[in-house]
């Protein structure tokens, strides 16, 4: 138990942070755009400087879906968008709540703390963080290649925009599930600067705050900052004055828009963050041994992990983090002639990544990583010309770069393992392992797309070629004198090459033919490279077909690139890559405004003909049992629709709703689940993808007096049962217990709620806030470990008060 001046201490440290980032914040720098007037954005060049559109119940939303400011009714396409104000109101200041306030969007935690979004059943889950991707994130059209780089960027944000289905052909990376694009508050051109405080459940303090305005008639500033400091969340079954999950992060951005001429425009953006929270310990569920008929001393008599949000376990020490990303970026718009704009981006980015992490749930080392260190370099080049976005002929002609190396190295400690009780009596030392993964990713495109308006009936269509060159260089090292290395020396070999030196290779070549310079039934480091090639298409149909109502319909393919695992291995076979996956999308859709703006209703149909779906799977180790490899699964389909509405029946009052169906299945694959599984899998559904989901948020604002406003707000998110693994509702044999569906996520409502009063004008506002008030107990994923399957809960209720302020 903490003593009462330890507690003292981080009182005074979390204020003195937040109020370092408000004093850093409050500096006057500036920033600035040029407004936008009217109701639409038709008449909005690419690449012009906008301020901030005012938020009113007929204001359009603005979308650059198109890579163009485009009114979001005005696309036709599939585009979901929380504006700045929303994510505010709605407390969304993460990637797992962004995923629960969009319809279709699936978030999962992972072992290694690596975000996975899942689109319409589309998704690839792989922990390391050199996985590429199905859904592409961005900041500012700037790629933001791996997830992990995206843990911290929902801050300060004008809107974000989450598109739906391939993205192959506009943006700088390809995609099959889709894209993710934050975009930043941008620079006004009159002093703004704001505060929001806010102090919650779990000692959680939270401080965000901005400045912007003008340097100089032709400069532009905006910085903002974010700190969040939380105690543990998380408690220990087995210590119960033990906490995990302390959070400690900081976020910066500084954005210059600067216009030395009138057909020149340079826009600059800087930022980052560190992270030093405590990784997220999973739930203990079943016991599910490695090797079966093992008996494994340590796990008996350990209780399972009650259902219950904060309960948890894990190994006294475990875990730590120590991340950081910083990133730059710039974007030159020159104007070449009235209708013709050149624009580049260019961007440099590095990741640091350090943790460790209990993978088990359990109070001893059955499965630790205790040490997850590694690193991103990355840089991104993108030239593009347009004709701009007035004429009845838009056309783009691109081509970007991308150069990214990546490096990572994992201790695993399992001396309290059902391998290490196997192998233990032979090799003393078996239960530690280091192993290391350097990538190399180059890739490279050529895009073009083009729209034609004939009347009331807009032609599109666009095509991309990419080239994809990856290089994987992976090894496992044994830092003991008897142990893993040697196990693998001397069972699979027969001893065939001598001793096992430690701190070399000691995966055995079982390919059959000569790889990196290592011989089969040979010791060494794996070396491979993946070059890879698509083109990636769309064409599409958009119909006019009243003033108010929108048809249309598109038809497009978009590809992933493949990718070699992180993992420990035996057998190089194991490190194989995955290729490249595909998905060709049918989609059809309408959009009808009604009331003058004050509502709005959306539907689209689609089906997904998905090819070689990436998947992490196992394989049957003749020694060491059940071990992971990635896969491609050669056939899949999806099919769904969604419905989103939107009214303002009065004054003051909104309410929005959206409802979705997916049918996501598995047309040919056999082999060896995630969950340990053999079986033909046809058939079966797709990893995270609820049958049914609805959405409900509603928000009513009313004047107090002529100083004071009032308002009250709530969001519902309802999410059907769906599956962590291929064939998650067939148990594993040999797991116990076997009740309910093991690798299940059952299905769950969250509830939120808020009220605040305010000044009309937003000078000040306080809020109160709940989160899953309920404390409803959902799961997001469902692992295996060495012995163990393991569950990552959500979040538990958290409640606060947010005071802000607006100059």
């Amino acid at each position: 138990m903490r003593s009462f001046c330890s507690n003292q201490k981080a009182v005074l440290f979390r204020t003195s942070a937040v109020a370092l980032v408000i004093g850093l914040s409050a500096t006057p720098c500036a920033v600035s755009a040029q407004e936008l007037g009217g109701d639409g954005a038709d008449d909005v060049q690419e690449g012009q400087m906008l301020a901030a559109v005012p938020a009113s119940e007929n204001a359009p939303i603005i979308v650059t879906a198109n890579k163009r400011e485009q009114n979001l009714n005005d696309v036709g396409l599939t585009v979901a968008v929380l504006s700045g104000d929303d994510l505010r109101d709605r407390q969304v200041d993460s990637l797992s709540e962004l995923a629960n306030a969009i319809p279709s969007v699936s978030f999962s935690e992972t072992a290694f703390n690596t975000p996975v979004f899942t689109v319409r059943g589309v998704g690839f889950y792989e922990n390391s963080i050199s996985a590429y991707p199905t859904v592409s994130l961005y900041l500012d059209e700037v790629p933001l290649s791996f997830p992990v780089t995206a843990r911290h960027g929902i801050f300060d944000l004008e809107r974000v925009e989450v598109l739906k289905g391939p993205q192959g052909t506009l943006f700088g990376q390809n995609s099959t599930g889709g894209a993710v694009n934050f975009i930043a508050a941008r620079p006004t051109s009159s002093f703004e600067a704001g505060i929001d405080l806010s102090y919650g459940r779990f000692n959680e303090i939270n401080g965000e705050a901005f400045v912007s305005g003008p340097l100089t008639d032709d400069i532009l500033v905006r910085a903002s900052g974010r700190v969040e400091l939380a105690d543990g969340w998380q408690y220990s079954t087995s210590r119960p004055n033990d906490r995990n999950g302390d959070i400690e992060n900081y976020m910066g951005r500084v954005l210059f828009d600067i216009q030395p001429a009138d057909a020149l425009r340079i826009q600059l953006n800087f930022n980052g963050w560190i992270d030093r929270s405590e990784t997220q310990v999973p739930q203990y569920t079943s016991f599910y041994p490695q090797i079966p008929g093992i008996v494994i001393p340590g796990i008996t008599g350990v209780p399972f992990t009650p259902e219950e949000p904060r309960a948890a376990d894990w190994s006294p020490g475990l875990p730590f983090g120590d991340s950081s990303f910083w990133q730059a970026s710039a974007r030159f718009d020159l104007d070449i002639t009235e209708n013709l704009t050149l624009t580049s981006l260019t961007a440099y980015s590095e990741y640091n990544h350090g943790q460790s992490s209990d993978q088990d749930g359990l109070p001893f080392n059955g499965t630790d990583v205790s040490n997850d260190v590694g690193g991103i370099e990355s840089f991104f080049q993108e030239v593009r010309l347009s004709n701009g976005g007035n004429g009845a002929f838009r056309w783009i002609l691109g081509a970007n770069y991308e150069q990214s190396d990546t490096r990572q190295s994992i201790t695993a400690i399992f001396g309290d393992s059902g391998a290490a009780v196997a192998f233990g009596a032979f090799f003393p030392t078996f239960g530690v392992n280091t192993y290391t993964d350097m990538e190399d990713l180059t890739n490279y495109a050529f895009y073009g797309n083009v729209e034609l308006d004939i009347g009331d009936v807009t032609l599109k269509g666009g095509a991309r070629y990419t080239n994809a060159q990856r290089s994987g260089d992976i090894c496992n090292v044994d830092p003991t004198v008897a142990g893993v290395g040697q196990a693998v020396a001397f069972i699979l070999l027969q001893g065939a090459n001598g001793p096992y030196t430690p701190g070399t290779c000691y995966p055995a070549n079982d390919l059959g033919y000569t790889l990196n310079g290592v011989a089969p039934g040979t010791q060494g480091r794996f070396a491979m490279d993946l070059d890879e090639d698509n083109v990636s298409w769309r064409l599409g149909l958009d119909w006019r077909a009243t003033p108010d109502i929108l048809i249309y319909g598109n038809v497009s393919r978009g590809y992933k690139a493949g990718s070699f695992p992180t993992l420990a291995s035996a057998v190089f076979s194991q490190y194989l890559p995955v290729t490249q996956e595909s998905v060709t999308a049918y989609e059809a859709g309408v959009k009808i405004t009604a009331l003058d703006g004050a509502a709005q209703l959306n539907f689209a149909g689609f089906y997904y003909d998905y090819q070689d779906k990436q998947i992490k799977a196992k394989v049957l180790d003749p020694v060491f049992g059940l071990l992971d490899v990635l896969q491609n699964i050669p056939e899949s389909t999806i099919t769904g629709f969604e419905i989103e509405a939107s009214v303002f029946p009065t004054d003051g009052l909104r309410v929005a709703a959206n409802f979705v169906y997916l049918d996501a299945e598995v047309d040919q694959f056999v082999g060896i689940n995630g969950a340990g599984v053999a079986q033909n899998f046809a058939g079966t559904r797709i990893p995270f993808t609820p049958r049914f989901q609805i959405g409900i948020n509603s928000d009513y604002t009313w004047d107090v007096s002529d100083s004071l406003e009032a308002s009250i707000g709530g969001s519902m998110n309802f999410r059907s049962d769906t599956v962590a693994v291929i064939g998650g509702d067939t148990n594993p044999v040999g797991a116990s217990p076997s009740r309910g569906t093991l690798f299940g996520i059952d299905d769950y409502t969250t509830v939120d709620l808020r009220a605040s009063i305010g000044d009309p004008d937003d000078a000040w506002q306080v809020q109160l806030w709940g989160r899953n008030i309920f404390n409803e107990y959902y799961w997001n994923n469902v692992a295996t470990t060495t012995d163990a399957v393991v569950r990552y809960a959500g979040r538990p209720a958290s409640y606060g008060v947010t005071f802000s302020v607006r100059y």
